[in-house]
């Protein structure tokens, strides 16, 4: 029975391990980084216990001593996707660049830093800011923990890492390894910071995993050897991992707090929640400017624009002519406003500076059943007589209106040509037209084709 067993927990381990490489490795399958922890942690607990009921079934500790190496193994694997290959961590898998690149030197300057505690300080001073908490924890203690399982896997697997003196030196050169393998290969920077912290994470446990009791501990847990430790023992290696995850688990939570804190002011900065009123009474006919963009002006149909104002946040008050025109250290979405004001019911005129040309065009779906914009190619026979701008409005998803905008630069004749392509690059509409710019910088446009 417990052969049987075993079997079937290293089955499941194998599993877990190909499920992990192809999720890994396809670009195509988006998983959470949680769900990737759950399925390669499962798979570590599956490929234990197949060894561990393998040693009772043998009543010998030889297949738990051969699972430190494939767990050591793994390890290296894990290590190497980490550092070299997942996306997660920024990674990108090998882009040789060559010395003849006009680019090299540049990427060298840009990839190397050798002034200790340079990236460190960065990311500590980032810790109250916008900043993302995944890239801050795993810059800092994610470099600190990377080497941790060095500590336990050389002195266990070979006898002369025992002495400190050896090991210290097997992890610079892997650490030295590493570094040079991810600034040859543009999977990453040499960083004397991440240098710092792999030597540090891993001295670290080293000593921690010398104390006498977690010692005992984990050659009872993984070579099965019948150790007695001390209740005491227990208890003191308890209360330090305790320590260890409320440590780590409440700076997470500040950060988290932090975070919050700053995207709430990020956002009534950026997206502020605002309502326009107008607090004027009759006011004289006549079109008033109030805001300008590179292809529109907007008018009120009326003198009001010293009358109008948007109120922020529910807690500031200005001029809509101020607030739209940067005089507050507010950001708006124009289209958010005019929204607003057609809330309130505020008139106003909005005129295009330029001739424009506009036309339809059905953009079909693509194959997993998404709406998307087309693309859209214009060509100026003559660049120094016209510039020209374009956008899109949505009719009903598929449908869109395109608007080309004319900019004169000076009088004369060109023409235009206006392809319109899905994203497949197949033609969906072709246009031509005959262009001419006046000496006043009027322009007048005639379809050809």
């Amino acid at each position: 029975m417990k052969k049987i067993l075993s079997i079937i927990f290293y089955i499941l381990a194998i599993f877990l391990g190909i499920v992990f490489l192809m999720i890994e490795f396809n670009h195509n399958i988006i998983f959470e980084d949680i769900g990737m922890v759950l399925i390669f942690g499962f798979g570590c607990l599956f490929l234990y216990l197949g060894s561990l009921f393998l040693s009772k079934h043998y009543n010998n500790n030889k297949p738990m001593k051969i699972n430190l190496w494939i767990f050591f193994s793994l390890y290296l694997i894990l290590l190497t996707v980490l550092t070299l290959f997942s996306s997660s961590w920024g990674r990108n898998g090998f882009t040789f660049l060559s010395p003849f690149n006009k680019d090299f030197i540049t990427y060298f300057k840009n990839s190397i830093n050798l002034i200790p505690f340079k990236t460190i300080i960065s990311f500590i001073k980032q810790f109250d800011s916008m900043y993302s908490s995944k890239t801050i924890f795993l810059n800092i203690l994610g470099n600190f923990i990377a080497l941790m399982p060095f500590a336990f896997f050389l002195p266990m697997l070979f006898e002369s890492e025992k002495i400190f003196k050896k090991f210290i030196i097997t992890i610079i050169l892997i650490v030295l390894g590493i570094e040079l393998i991810q600034l040859l290969t543009s999977s990453g920077r040499f960083d004397i910071d991440d240098f710092i912290l792999n030597i540090s994470g891993a001295t670290l446990m080293y000593f921690l995993l010398k104390i006498k009791d977690i010692n005992k501990l984990i050659r009872k847990i993984f070579l099965l050897e019948k150790n007695k430790i001390s209740k005491k023992g227990l208890i003191i290696i308890i209360i330090l991992v305790v320590i260890i995850f409320l440590g780590v688990f409440g700076l997470y939570q500040y950060r988290k707090r932090l975070y919050n804190n700053n995207l709430d002011e990020y956002y009534k900065l950026h997206y502020p929640d605002i309502k326009v009123v107008d607090e004027g009474d009759i006011c004289k006919e006549e079109l008033d400017l109030f805001y300008e963009d590179a292809l529109f002006n907007y008018y009120f149909p009326c003198l009001k624009s010293d009358k109008v104002y948007v109120i922020v946040n529910s807690e500031e008050k200005y001029l809509l002519k101020d607030f739209l025109n940067g005089k507050t250290k507010y950001d708006y979405v124009l289209e958010n406003v005019l929204l607003k004001l057609d809330d309130s019911k505020i008139n106003y005129i909005k005129e295009s500076k330029y001739e424009n040309i506009n036309f339809d065009v059905k953009v079909p779906i693509d194959k997993v059943g998404s709406y998307y914009s087309p693309d859209v190619n214009i060509k100026i026979n003559d660049a120094n007589i016209l510039g020209v701008k374009y956008n899109f409005k949505d009719l009903d998803n598929a449908n869109f209106k395109c608007f080309i905008y004319l900019i004169p630069k000076v009088s004369g004749k060109t023409t235009i040509d206006i392809s319109v392509k899905d994203k497949d690059g197949n033609s969906l509409a072709f246009y031509k037209y005959d262009v001419t710019v006046d000496n006043d910088l009027n322009v007048k446009f005639e379809k050809i084709n």
